[in-house]
């Protein structure tokens, strides 16, 4: 996973997530009120959003062979 931040002049940023770099073909966008560090500190949450909504996109482990957990 990856973001950029764009800082706005209005006062706002727009932080872009993507999954790229995981082999997921997902990304998103959003605009946060205040500057970068409130807006880095709101990727945590955006990230884990994408990925809990979009869960069927990324690969889930696998089980091993007799269904044990070693």
């Amino acid at each position: 996973m990856t973001y950029t931040i764009t800082v706005q002049d209005d006062g706002t940023s727009i932080l872009h997530v993507t999954f790229e770099d995981e082999g997921v073909d997902l990304a998103g966008e959003v605009s946060i009120r205040g500057d970068a560090a409130v807006a880095a500190a709101y990727a945590p949450v955006f990230v884990r959003d994408l990925r809990t909504n979009y869960a069927d996109l990324f690969p889930q482990p696998e089980m091993p062979i007799g269904g044990e957990i070693e």
